[in-house]
């Protein structure tokens, strides 16, 4: 990870915005019909999170601007990025994952796994911090359609 020019970037003025916004996030949610991501999940034996875990890291790994982020008043490119899961953990509470995204989803199953049952058997957050980290908002045991973080919000058709 390193420093990078804002001006230099395609985030340059998304990072202006940022930095002088009093409440700098916006969260958009998408339905999408996720029937052949269960299919999958039952015909191959992988865990339905982990399979959508490893979409939304594949379609983030192709965009560059996803490895870009503000952090104080610098913007901060990553070389790598992860996908961050919640777990329930034996406390019956809620713990923090990172994943660090692979291609290979052979790859990534095996860490998802790894990870994510050290995370429960631990209750302690396992956080990737020299990489990206992509939220995905899943709550474990519960059934959301959509959690908004911002105090103000409007609706935007498209």
């Amino acid at each position: 990870m390193k420093e990078a020019n804002p001006k230099e970037t395609t985030r340059a003025y998304a990072f202006e915005m940022w930095m002088n916004a009093p409440m700098p996030m916006v969260t958009f949610l998408k339905t999408l019909d996720v029937t052949p991501l269960v299919r999958a999940s039952r015909r191959k034996g992988l865990k339905f999170n982990m399979l959508l875990c490893w979409c939304i890291g594949r379609a983030a790994s192709g965009i560059k601007e996803f490895y870009m982020l503000p952090v104080g008043k610098k913007l901060i490119l990553y070389d790598s990025i992860a996908v961050n899961t919640i777990v329930a953990d034996r406390r019956g509470e809620v713990s923090s994952c990172d994943i660090p995204f692979s291609d290979d989803l052979h790859q990534f199953n095996a860490d998802y796994l790894r990870l994510t049952t050290r995370v429960a058997e631990t209750c302690e957050n396992h956080d990737l911090t020299d990489s990206m980290v992509i939220g995905t908002s899943a709550l474990a045991q519960y059934e959301i359609d959509g959690a908004i973080g911002i105090a103000v919000c409007s609706i935007i058709r498209f």
